[in-house]
């Protein structure tokens, strides 16, 4: 038996005839669903049990998502969730049912590598027994030519400014740890809590084998997995071009991608019963993959309007008409996510009350300073405060 909470239907949408996006918005949620297609792969768990996953790709703005199925009958406890995506691969967790289980700890879950392709695979990983495992610590780098992929975990050590790395390699199969060092005693003081990890170089050259922790308040943590350095380089988020309301979860208003060869930024704020007009305004910034570059630069800026009875805004939000001024319909707007292929536009989740169960992604060409389309958000689960949609680029991978 699984809890009814976890038994909510998946969205069902309507078949897309164009080709598969080079990147999707996902939600990280997962659902229980007999449902398959062309990505199924199917693996065992750690009991031995078979379980299967598919994915559910559609064009953004609307979110793909991912279910689970057990033909053996294997009990789920919690919902699913995606920890990461990087290129073809995706690290999934599944909370498996039996008497110790505890959410908070990797004894109670397995974790899954699940690789795309025109033969998808699903792969069983063992992460360390002994580690309390939030998903926002976990990383995903992945060397496809070599056929390889690393999954790396930051546990601060309750030390300012050490930090033990986990580090498990796909080629052995093993985890290894090390300790790291913040590379100065300022930077230590002003870094708290990764809300995001990013994978900033690529399969070769100088830039290969970097990852980024970020602290969305503060300031981003490099560390080169390819070497054998204890040096954790800081790097300052750009100072603020919107005003900052500090509280909760920076998801809610801030986001940070690797697209086109630039680290992207997005910083927004919301005004809400204030004396002056309701809406939101946001602004990019942009720094070039570098070793030693640190300099940020100002990218593109925008104000939206929020008016509920604008009749410039399609009721049908589902069409994704492209708007020519930037209103949107609800008060609350946030949890950006900067698209992966699309230059310039972020994704905004619209709601008319912050603690909605319905509402709206909408695409902004901050660019072009228009609403390119919207699309009415799905979720089995509620989202008022965390991460509710994760982009990903694994849907260039998919298909035939």
């Amino acid at each position: 038996m699984f809890p009814a909470n976890i038994l909510i239907p998946p969205p069902m949408y309507p078949e897309d005839i164009d080709p598969l996006p080079d990147s999707i918005l996902f939600d990280p949620i997962g659902y229980i669903s007999d449902r398959t297609n062309g990505t199924t792969a199917g693996a065992f768990t750690k009991g031995g049990r078979r379980i299967e996953v598919t994915f559910w790709v559609a064009h953004p703005p609307r979110a793909s998502y991912f279910s689970v199925h057990s033909p053996a009958g294997l009990e789920i406890d919690d919902h699913p969730a995606i920890v990461a995506t990087e290129k073809d691969l995706a690290l999934l967790r599944v909370p498996i049912c039996h008497p110790n289980y505890n959410s908070n700890n990797s004894t109670g879950s397995d974790y899954f590598v699940y690789e795309a392709g025109t033969k998808p695979t699903l792969r069983l990983v063992a992460m360390p027994r002994y580690l309390s495992i939030p998903d926002s610590s976990v990383g995903l780098l992945r060397f496809r030519r070599r056929g390889m992929f690393f999954i790396t975990i930051l546990c601060w050590t309750f030390t300012i400014g050490q930090y033990d790395l986990h580090l498990y390699t796909s080629e052995t199969n093993s985890w290894s740890k090390r300790l790291m060092h913040i590379d100065s005693p300022e930077a230590a003081k002003n870094y708290t809590y990764a809300s995001k990890i990013i994978s900033i170089g690529g399969e070769q050259g100088s830039m290969a084998g970097l990852v980024a922790w970020v602290d969305l308040w503060n300031g981003i943590l490099i560390c080169d997995l390819l070497q054998d350095s204890q040096i954790l380089q800081y790097i300052p988020l750009p100072s603020p071009r919107v005003p900052t309301l500090r509280g909760g979860s920076p998801l809610h208003v801030r986001d940070i991608n690797v697209v086109g060869g630039y680290i992207m930024y997005f910083e927004m704020c919301l005004y809400v019963g204030l004396d002056l007009e309701e809406g939101w305004e946001g602004a990019t910034s942009r720094m070039k993959v570098s070793r030693t570059e640190t300099e940020w630069e100002e990218g593109c800026r925008i104000k939206v309007c929020s008016d509920p009875t604008s009749s410039r805004v399609p009721p049908n939000l589902q069409e994704g008409t492209v708007l020519k001024e930037p209103v949107l319909k609800g008060r609350h707007a946030g949890f950006p996510a900067i698209s992966l292929h699309d230059d310039d536009v972020v994704y905004i989740m619209d709601k008319h009350k912050f603690l909605d169960k319905k509402a709206s992604v909408v695409a902004v060409d901050m660019k072009n300073q228009t609403v390119k389309g919207a699309a009415d958000f799905v979720s089995g689960v509620f989202f008022g405060l965390t991460q509710v949609y994760i982009p990903s680029g694994i849907s260039r991978y998919m298909g035939p």
